[in-house]
């Protein structure tokens, strides 16, 4: 049973909870509005999204007039830093927008790390979600793979890791194709398959919520089975299921895992 009144913080999705594309879902957002400014509870803001870097969603969150800190924001992005500078890599190929390549470049400059196709001194390819891909972006990952992949090169083998494994990213205009579309791609060209992909339901997104506040006194809110409530499965949290994006209530009749802990229209109605 979801008691509401347990919880001091809320990880909440964006796409498809808080906002559909760039459109604010406003009575989800005027909820959090108003318990951000009284203080009932703690919010921090989960994406998979990696089309943006964290200060635009910085941007995003706060041009709702939701209150928001940098802190509160958890991307993959985070995840894919630490695991570049965890294994000391210098020359990364990144397929990703201008702006996320820009912010890695940034984040990284103290590490020497440089974000560039060389296919002899490639390290590591990265695929994020990039709505400027094109063909060529797409064929530099296969020659990578056909020149460096653990097939030819066992010994010296190009590291590949992906940010997340969303199938599709909900719109005003419905799904429209995620990095689980384009990896499904690159797995029928030449079998390419990641050796990690990071995001939801990876646990360690939640980290620093978790080191602030127990289990039960969290929540996920978010319209995914496969990754929001995975994630919160993984950690051991409430989740709460809205449907104002991608799941419906067919998907739940069909759904074969534990139940959400309570299931929503949208994220105001938790309350209700």
């Amino acid at each position: 049973m979801f008691d509401i009144k347990k919880k001091k913080a809320f990880v909440c999705d964006l796409d498809g909870t808080l906002f559909m594309g760039p459109n604010p879902i406003k009575p989800a957002v005027d909820f959090v509005i108003e318990n951000t400014n009284s203080g009932r509870f703690n919010y921090f803001y989960l994406t998979n999204n990696t089309s943006k870097n964290p200060s635009e969603y910085l941007k995003k969150i706060s041009g709702a007039a939701i209150p928001v800190k940098p802190e509160q924001i958890l991307t993959p992005l985070i995840t894919l830093e630490a695991y570049i500078r965890e294994h000391g890599y210098r020359s990364v190929y990144l397929v990703a927008s201008e702006a996320v390549r820009g912010h890695m470049t940034e984040q990284l400059a103290d590490a020497g790390v440089k974000f560039e196709f060389n296919p002899e001194g490639n390290e590591l390819m990265a695929l994020a979600y990039d709505k400027e891909l094109t063909y060529e972006k797409l064929r530099r990952l296969a020659v990578l793979w056909n020149c460096r992949g653990p097939q030819v090169c066992p010994d010296r083998a190009i590291d590949f890791v992906a940010t997340h494994p969303d199938n599709c990213c909900p719109s005003e205009d419905g799904p429209i194709p995620d990095v689980g579309g384009m990896l499904k791609l690159l797995e029928t060209t030449n079998g390419m398959k990641p050796n990690h992909v990071f995001g939801k339901p990876s646990p360690s997104l939640l980290a620093p919520v978790l080191a602030k506040f127990k289990p039960e006194e969290i929540a996920v809110v978010g319209d995914r089975l496969y990754t929001d409530k995975a994630i919160a499965d993984n950690a051991g949290i409430d989740f709460v299921c809205v449907l104002s994006g991608e799941t419906t209530p067919e998907d739940l009749r069909n759904y074969r895992g534990t139940p959400p802990a309570i299931v929503v229209n949208t994220f105001n109605e938790v309350d209700a």
